[in-house]
């Protein structure tokens, strides 16, 4: 906050009264570069490529270096108090968890996926897992591509032999 405060040429207090911690000051800093409409599933009627479609965006787009560190940084952000965890959850994981809920539910709908699937489940491990790569290790694109296809693979067809 400090930082932030010389940048602007401002005293911390000034910071303060607009942000009352770094991850709400992070948090709005990260949707003025996210328009709400990165928010959303692609819906061209086939449920299962459209989230193939967005994992394979979302791996594009947290490969550049400048992602990987914003997401990092807020994950940093997010760890060091519980109510900034949770606002930073509410402005910005719970918007994409809710469209892949909704994606899923539309797929479950139109016969798509199994009905009575744990939507939050599933949203949960796709999301876990974008975020798992991108905290975790420094793979090239090609190689997490591989990694997100293949569990979308397995929670479409499942785990236990048929």
């Amino acid at each position: 906050m400090d930082k932030v405060a010389a940048v602007a040429g401002v005293g911390t207090q000034t910071v303060y009264r607009r942000w009352p911690s770094k991850a709400p000051l992070v948090a709005e800093a990260v949707m003025q570069q996210y328009p709400p409409a990165d928010f959303t599933l692609p819906d061209t009627g086939d449920c299962v490529d459209d989230l193939r479609t967005w994992m394979r965006e979302y791996a594009a787009r947290t490969a550049a270096p400048e992602n990987v560190a914003l997401i990092r940084a807020l994950a940093a952000a997010a760890a060091e108090d519980l109510d900034d965890r949770d606002s930073l959850y509410r402005q910005l994981t719970g918007r994409v968890h809710q469209a892949v809920q909704d994606r899923l539910a539309k797929g479950i709908a139109l016969g798509q996926i199994q009905a009575g699937t744990d939507i939050e489940a599933v949203a949960d491990a796709l999301i876990g897992a974008i975020l798992y790569r991108v905290l975790s290790s420094t793979t090239p694109v090609n190689e997490t591509l591989q990694r997100y296809d293949g569990l979308i693979d397995t929670l479409t067809s499942g785990l236990t032999p048929r």
